[in-house]
């Protein structure tokens, strides 16, 4: 079936346009296609970060033009834009195989991987792989095939439409299918989530990771190769690797102590300094810095959020932030923050206290995925001036395909259940403090 829809996908594309590396200059912007998942490409308080994202940026500043991303994780619109011209790379993990190799050209791989099995640790029963839940159409699935081509006991494939990769892996860690495959990239920056997930499982040889590019934009192939060969010698090519499969992930969202005992008194003064709105109040202020960097100044993420309040260096830049490890400017700039952002959400949540949920996920998530989540809100008969049983709701619902490719969501992917999580916990740490500390 996989076979034959390749084939047909390669007869409805035809010819590819003639866009190649000078034509891409001509016009200062470089198109790339990418997919949305914990590794390729992904908001991060509101900034933009990701394996292939960096890697595409760092060539695309190579060539002297801008970068536009279009991301989405329909793997065939992805090759059909491609071939009309919409992009001009297709950056995401794609497994170098000669099935790929008929629809366009790879360009010098980027990586190795292998191919995992991912299932729960959990389990106390024999480890039998007997049937395996894989994105429909997908190169797992020509993995599993090829087993079962020599296999006395073939590998039952139930193919699930409308997930991607880390869906699957979600679905495990929650007991939904009792397996599936995955590229061991991805598996092990989602090790950092679900805690109860074994990847130790290898199938098939290693394989090459590698860039897409039309088969007849031999400028642009040639310059990637060049580029690549060079790159991969550098630190910062191992830097950009180890940040986003290697280096363990704080996930403060969910895991995370809502007891008044975690307070610490430290940054009280300074706290109280830039508080002027009984909402942001130095309790709840003081429950956002737990959460952030446990009242480190040092802190530093795994994707440069830097200080007390953690703050991206895009956010430390805007509010004119010189040193993001001093505790005053940390927490002016913070504060700060939350009351733009509030300012910008007052049109959509009139609200002042229901506000303060809105803008606690926007501070952690970015204010685009919580917009998408309130049009989402609307468009699905629930409350969008509402974050508990209504907006969070859709904001949960956007780690779905078939959510996130909705045309009212323009900021694409999010791991809804962290920002969910991130609101809770300030807000119910925030109370705690208050019970034991007011007095």
């Amino acid at each position: 079936m996989s076979a034959c829809r390749y084939s047909s996908i390669e007869n409805i594309l035809g010819v590819s346009v003639d866009i190649d590396i000078d034509s891409i200059k001509s016009r200062g912007v470089l198109r790339v296609a990418t997919h949305y998942n914990s590794i390729d490409y992904f908001a991060y308080k509101g900034t933009s970060v990701g394996y292939q994202y960096e890697l595409a940026k760092l060539y695309a500043e190579h060539l002297g033009v801008k970068l536009e991303i279009a991301a989405q994780n329909d793997y065939e619109q992805n090759i059909e834009s491609l071939h009309n011209g919409s992009a001009d790379i297709i950056a995401t993990t794609i497994v170098v195989d000669t099935i790929n190799e008929r629809r366009f050209a790879f360009a010098e791989p980027y990586g190795r991987s292998r191919q995992v099995v991912v299932r729960r640790n959990d389990n106390t029963s024999p480890f039998v792989l007997d049937t395996i839940g894989v994105m429909a159409n997908s190169f797992y699935v020509n993995t599993i095939n090829t087993i079962n081509d020599t296999a006395a006991v073939p590998i039952v494939i139930e193919q699930i439409a409308d997930y991607d990769v880390e869906q699957l892996i979600q679905m495990v860690a929650d007991n939904e299918i009792k397996q599936t495959l995955c590229v061991e990239n991805i598996a092990k920056a989602n090790q950092w989530y679900y805690s109860n997930i074994d990847i130790s499982t290898v199938i098939g040889q290693e394989v090459d990771l590698a860039w897409g590019v039309r088969s007849n934009a031999v400028g642009l192939k040639t310059d990637i190769d060049k580029w690549l060969k060079t790159f991969k010698k550098t630190s910062k090519f191992k830097h950009i690797y180890r940040k986003y499969v290697i280096d363990p992930r704080d996930n403060h969202s969910s895991v995370q102590s809502v007891s008044a005992d975690t307070y610490k008194a430290d940054y009280a003064d300074l706290v109280k300094k830039f508080v002027t709105d009984k909402r942001y109040d130095q309790w709840l202020i003081s429950s956002i810095i737990y959460q952030e960097s446990h009242f480190n100044p040092k802190a530093r993420s795994w994707a440069g959020a830097c200080g007390l309040m953690q703050l991206m260096p895009e956010t430390a830049y805007r509010f004119g932030v010189s040193d993001v490890s001093d505790p005053e400017q940390n927490i002016e700039a913070g504060v700060r923050m939350l009351k733009w952002l509030d300012g910008r959400l007052v049109q959509y949540v009139p609200d002042s206290h229901e506000r303060v949920k809105f803008v606690l996920a926007a501070y952690n998530v970015g204010l685009g995925h919580v917009m998408d989540a309130i049009r989402l809100a609307k468009s699905y008969g629930k409350n969008p001036q509402k974050w508990s049983g209504n907006v969070e709701v859709a904001l949960l619902l956007k780690s779905n395909p078939s959510t996130y490719s909705n045309p009212l969501v323009k900021h694409g992917y999010c791991r809804g259940s962290e920002p969910v999580n991130y609101v809770h916990n300030v807000i119910e740490r925030a109370r705690n403090y208050r019970k034991v500390y007011k007095k």
